[in-house]
């Protein structure tokens, strides 16, 4: 038979050494079970407290630290000596007070220069704006004509204005004529005008349309006619007579001639002062409105044309081009217009360029005046009487700091599901680590909208203003409490009275057992709840005022005893006998 290696007798003996060690373990730790349970149900203390009236408050509480009411770093937005600086830190100033003169040499220089500036710039728009006004002129008068030549050439044709003989034609197919060119002569001795002159006193504007008599000098022959025309004029004839000029309208039997003389009388009333002469009623000649190239020519000399009747027509191509040229010189006048409305604009704005820029540099003077922006102490003075600054300078520090500490403020952070229960303007109660027993009140200025998160939780920062800020500091650590809900003179009992699904066990000499959770000399009854303050809690229904309630308040094991011997510290088990039960706790108390 072969012997087993020492290492399987060592490993043997290692594992029997190990099971007496665990089984020692067991063992033990069920006496500590058992001990810990027996002290537990020793410690371990039901109590009772009684339904009271009293004011309950729900309060937020967070620190932080006091800022003044407004921090200002005084800074220079010119470069420059400073020359004076007449105050000190730890000084109060006020608002407005110059705390810093800088040099100026260069200022006044720059002041003329500018305004030169502007002296040219609006010597320019004078020019420019003057410009303009005659481009619009321009545009004006072209505008006209081109309207004018529209009216004129939506008809092509030139028509007769008299009715009669043409005796003489001055132009002929293809000719170019001009607006106003002679086209023909038109003669219509059909009817004849005598004129003749009458006593000056009967000669009135009313024998116009009157009859007259009229008698041929050298044949007697008497015709009729009538009087279309008074003259306003007198004359002089022989013999110092005054008279003046009618004239008759009457028809030729074919005899009359402007060669031709003859007297009148009027209704056999008035009669002429002396004879007169005959001229044919149309003896003119017809004229071009138009401009262009003659497509047709409809009259012929020794033929008859009546008034209105065509004349000639120009060609629609000649009409298209002139209105072109009309339209292009339109369109040249507001393109002049444009160029010197863009020429004004320009110069307008090289006027309002350089009065920002003389402004400017006009403003800068009381920028070399660097006055303090509130009322407040001198917390840090870093420049000095002789020091050069320079505006806008990377990295250099403030010229001085001004605290205002006409009110001090601080942040309380606030639980997003506490923020919607506060409000700008509730009252602070505020504690100070360094002014122990001091009573300070805020107030609520801002909730901001700025939130933090940190581990899946959201904060806001609320902003408490204190005005009577009494020895308070900057940088001091204080605590402020808000009361977002308050009930005065409410029923209430303490927060450990309160059994799952809102019972509460009242006590009650009747029960002599118990049911269930509920231990006996109590009954549970269903109660409505309010607000808490963590120790009590509000009680709007369910109970009176007297009520005795059962409070579990268990004692004696830590939580990491719990933890290991899991042992249960609510509700019953292992906790000892009930109130008024044989073994009990006698005489409870309320607290």
């Amino acid at each position: 038979m072969k012997r087993k290696p020492k290492f399987l007798k060592r490993a043997l003996r290692i594992g029997i050494i190990l099971a007496v060690l665990a089984i020692i373990i067991l063992v033990f730790r069920n006496m500590a079970a058992t001990q810990m349970a027996a002290n537990l149900k020793a410690t371990s203390a039901a109590t009772t407290e009684e339904a009271k009236t009293r004011d309950i408050e729900t309060v937020l509480s967070s620190s932080g630290t006091i800022k003044p009411l407004a921090s200002y770093n005084v800074t220079t937005l010119v470069s420059g000596e400073i020359i004076a600086a007449d105050f000190e830190e730890g000084d109060i100033v006020q608002e407005g007070q110059v705390l810093y003169q800088i040099a100026t040499d260069n200022l006044d220089s720059n002041i003329s220069s500018a305004e030169t500036t502007l002296r040219r710039a609006k010597k320019e728009y004078t020019k420019a704006e003057k410009k303009y006004q005659e481009a619009l002129g321009d545009y004006d008068d072209a505008q006209e004509d081109y309207k004018k030549a529209v009216s004129e050439y939506s008809n092509i044709n030139v028509l007769s204005t008299a009715t009669g003989i043409v005796t003489k034609v001055y132009v002929k197919e293809g000719d170019t004529i001009q607006a106003g060119s002679q086209v023909a002569d038109v003669y219509d001795n059909s009817r004849m005008l005598l004129t003749v002159p009458f006593n000056a006193s009967e000669a009135s504007p009313e024998l116009v349309g009157r009859t007259a008599v009229i008698s041929l000098d050298d044949t007697f022959e008497t015709l009729k006619g009538k009087v279309t025309k008074v003259s306003n004029t007198q004359k002089a004839l022989t013999g110092n007579r005054v008279v003046k000029d009618v004239t008759i309208e009457v028809e030729n039997p074919g005899g009359i001639t402007d060669a031709t003389t003859a007297s009148a009388s009027i209704e056999g009333y008035y009669y002429s002062m002396d004879s007169g002469t005959f001229t044919p009623k149309t003896n003119t000649t017809i004229t071009s409105d138009l401009t262009g190239k003659i497509a047709y020519l409809n009259i012929e000399e020794n033929e008859a044309v009546k008034e209105d009747d065509i004349v000639l027509s120009i060609s629609q191509d000649t009409v298209d081009d002139k209105l072109k040229s009309y339209q292009d010189a339109l369109d040249l006048a507001q393109d002049a217009i444009d160029n010197a409305k863009d020429a004004l604009e320009s110069r307008q704005e090289a006027i309002e360029d350089a009065q920002s820029s003389l402004q400017d540099i006009i403003d800068n003077r009381t920028d070399y005046s660097i006055t303090s922006p509130i009322t407040g102490k001198v917390i840090a003075k870093n420049a000095l009487k002789g020091d050069t600054v320079n505006a806008g300078a990377i990295g250099t520090s403030s010229l001085c700091t001004i605290y205002d500490l006409s009110a001090v403020t601080f942040d309380m952070n606030v639980d997003e599901l506490d923020v919607l229960k506060v409000k700008e303007g509730q009252t602070v109660k505020v504690t100070a680590d360094a002014l122990e027993g001091a009573l300070i009140s805020g107030i609520i200025t801002n909730i901001s909208l700025e939130s933090s998160s940190s581990q899946g939780v959201t904060q806001y920062p609320v902003t408490v203003r204190i005005d009577a800020a009494g020895q308070l500091l900057p940088g001091m650590n204080v605590t402020g409490e808000i009361v977002v809900e308050k009930a005065e003179g409410v029923l209430a009992i303490p927060s450990d009275a309160l059994q799952r699904g809102d019972m509460v066990y009242v006590a009650d000499a009747s029960v002599t057992e118990a049911v269930g959770d509920v231990p006996a000399g109590y009954r549970a009854v269903e109660v409505t709840t309010g607000i808490s303050d963590g120790s009590y809690i509000e009680i709007r229904s369910g109970l009176s005022e007297g009520d005795i309630v059962y409070v579990k308040r268990p004692e004696g094991l830590s939580g990491l005893e719990r933890m290991i011997f899991g042992v249960e510290g609510q509700g019953g088990e292992m906790s000892g006998e009930e109130p008024g039960q044989p073994g009990g706790p006698a005489g409870a108390t309320s607290r």
